[in-house]
C-alpha cells in the first residue's frame, strides 16, 4: 500500500492507493492531464514492487481537452522513467456522447475488452471549476477504481512535485476550450492555476 501526504499545510490529505494481490489485467485511463499523469506514474511504480505482477495497459478517449496530443507524451515519459517499451493507448469510448458520459463509455469498452478493473484518474473538483458541467459519476466497485477522488488540483501539484516529476508540467494538458495551448479562461485553466496558487507557487510551465 501507498500512502503519501499532499497538499498545502491548511489543506494536507492522504493519497491511499493498493493494488490488488491477485494478477489481474487493468486499464488505466490517460487524459493528458496532470491528474490521469500522476496516478499513472504511481501504478506503475507500485506494479514495479509487485515483480509487475499486473497487466497495466494505457487507455485514452479522444477528447477536446487534447487527448489526441498529450496522451502520448505522458506515457512516453512514465515509460522512459521505469524503462518501458513504449506502447500507444488503446483508444475507447464514444466521444459523440456528453462530455461527462464519454468517461463511462470508455470505462465499460475497457471492461469489454477483457480488463478486469478500469483506473481513472478523477479528482475532486470545486464548484467554480465545474461551470457548465455535470461531474463525471463515479462509485468505486471492484471494477472501477479512482485512487485520487478525494484530493483537488493543489494536492495532484504537490504530488508530482514531492515524487520530482516536474517535467509532467511540461508535456501535460489542462485547457477545455482548446486542443494545443490555454485559453487561461476556462475550467481547466482557472483549475491548475488555482491549485499552484493554493501552493504559492507559479505554473513553470508558463512562460
Amino acid at each position: 500500500m501507498l500512502l503519501i501526504e499532499c497538499g498545502p499545510p491548511e489543506d494536507r490529505r492522504i493519497l491511499s492507493l493498493t493494488l490488488p494481490k491477485e494478477q489481474k489485467r487493468i486499464a488505466m485511463f490517460i487524459s493528458g492531464g496532470i491528474d490521469s499523469a500522476i496516478l499513472y506514474f504511481l501504478m506503475l511504480q507500485e506494479n514495479k514492487k509487485l515483480n509487475n505482477l499486473h497487466e497495466i495497459t494505457p487507455f485514452s478517449i479522444i477528447r477536446k481537452e487534447g487527448s489526441r496530443y498529450f496522451a502520448n507524451p505522458v506515457i512516453a515519459h512514465v515509460h522512459s522513467f521505469y524503462g518501458i517499451p513504449y506502447q500507444d493507448p488503446i483508444i475507447v469510448g464514444d466521444n459523440t456522447l456528453p462530455e461527462h458520459q464519454q468517461v463511462k463509455s470508455g470505462a465499460y469498452d475497457a471492461r469489454a475488452l477483457g480488463y478486469d478493473i478500469v483506473y481513472l484518474g478523477l479528482i475532486e473538483q470545486l464548484p467554480q471549476h465545474m461551470i457548465g458541467w455535470f461531474p463525471i459519476p463515479y462509485k468505486e466497485s471492484d471494477r472501477f477504481k479512482a485512487p485520487m477522488h478525494l484530493l483537488n488540483k493543489s494536492h495532484i501539484i504537490d504530488l508530482v512535485i514531492k515524487l520530482d516529476q516536474q517535467s509532467l508540467f511540461y508535456i501535460t494538458h489542462s485547457c477545455s476550450i482548446q486542443e494545443i495551448g490555454r485559453c487561461n479562461t476556462c475550467n481547466g485553466c482557472n483549475e491548475r492555476r488555482w491549485g499552484f496558487d493554493q501552493l504559492g507557487l507559479n505554473d513553470p510551465s508558463i512562460i
